[in-house]
């Protein structure tokens, strides 16, 4: 295979800041607590507790954080009040991964295979580090030997993924849940920001670089410099970036207000246009020769190959977005491309 080829991932994620080795505050219980509220709607909680098949108020008790369901319990309810709904899996992932046709969404063996994709190559004592959990009970949960109740569920996926505004928007409308409203507002003016503006995303990870001036002048030069655009991209990127509440403007300069991230899969169309944007950046970049690993290999292989050779793209993915969350200090800002497929296979249309 040439120098430089790369296979494509499932998912479109902004790689910049991969956040699952950065801690968080929130409250998980009062997450989850809302959470079953919101999906309790206008019944009462012992009319929904007998709906589901509890003679006693359990749903009152969940609702005030003195007890929990299991998340595989807590699916199963989702599933039951929400028949028509899509599959979670689906939702969160916007296609099933190939390890959801052996496991039942709603069971305690799926929510473990989620968690273990999340995980990735991420030891285990890291994860508990991070979730402030016993290591043991951490491996338990993604081995299946045991549940994790639905506030560890909700720690896992935060610090594993740092996308649990949108794991919540697989139930909910997470506007209706309190505690994650904010942060999911933020993150879909976030998004939008990069399908409008595809170079907000690289302004906003170079004003994150080391050597960065003062001055807001000096820094829009700066950085078209770095980056190789003209200042009035960056201008219109920074002003994109302040609407969507991501940069502030000081008498020093722009700021970043929180590193977020970003799953730009969540509307498919312009998902596949961001795609393509940066690829035709990484096509013209070509033409000039400008320094990069660029290559290509056309092979013929099995179809279970192929498959095989996603399923190591994928690994090679998270190993990668472990070093860019490790990396330290940031000295540039990379551009990651790549395409496996079928030439055999056509689009519809």
């Amino acid at each position: 295979m040439s120098r430089g080829s790369r296979p494509c991932a499932n998912q479109s994620i902004d790689v910049s800041r991969y956040g699952y080795l950065r801690a968080t505050s929130m409250n998980y219980e009062l997450t989850a607590a809302q959470l079953v509220r919101a999906l309790r709607g206008q019944r009462s909680c012992a009319e929904l507790s007998r709906r589901i098949g509890y003679r006693s108020n359990i749903v009152h008790r969940w609702e005030s954080r003195r007890s929990w369901p299991t998340a595989a319990r807590f699916l199963q309810v989702h599933r039951k009040l929400r028949p028509k709904a899509p599959i979670w899996l689906e939702t969160f992932f916007h296609a099933l991964p190939e390890w959801a046709a052996a496991h039942e969404p709603t069971s305690s063996a799926a929510v473990a295979a989620f968690l273990r994709h999340l995980r990735g190559k991420t030891p285990v004592l890291r994860i508990a580090e991070l979730a402030q959990r016993n290591r043991y009970s951490v491996a338990r949960w993604l081995s299946g030997a045991a549940e994790p109740k639905l506030p560890d569920f909700l720690r896992l996926v935060d610090v594993m993924s740092r996308r649990l505004p949108d794991l919540i928007a697989a139930f909910e409308d997470p506007r209706r849940v309190p505690s994650v409203s904010r942060a999911w507002e933020r993150l879909e003016l976030a998004r939008h920001a990069g399908y409008d503006l595809p170079w907000s995303h690289a302004v906003l990870r170079a004003l994150e670089l080391r050597g960065m001036p003062q001055g807001r002048v000096l820094q829009r030069n700066w950085i078209a410099r770095r980056l190789g655009i003209t200042p009035e991209q960056v201008s219109d990127a920074l002003e994109l970036l302040q609407r969507s509440a991501q940069v502030r403007r000081t008498p020093r300069g722009y700021r970043v207000l929180e590193v977020m991230s970003i799953d730009t899969g969540q509307y498919p169309e312009r998902a596949r246009a961001l795609k393509i944007a940066w690829l035709e950046t990484a096509l013209q970049r070509l033409k000039t020769n400008t320094p990069g690993r660029f290559g290509y290999s056309v092979f013929a292989v099995s179809k279970a190959t192929l498959l095989e050779l996603h399923n190591l793209h994928l690994q090679y993915v998270r190993a990668m977005q472990l070093l860019i969350a490790r990396s330290t200090p940031n000295e540039c800002v990379g551009l990651y491309c790549s395409q496996l497929l079928d030439l055999g296979e056509e689009g519809p249309g």
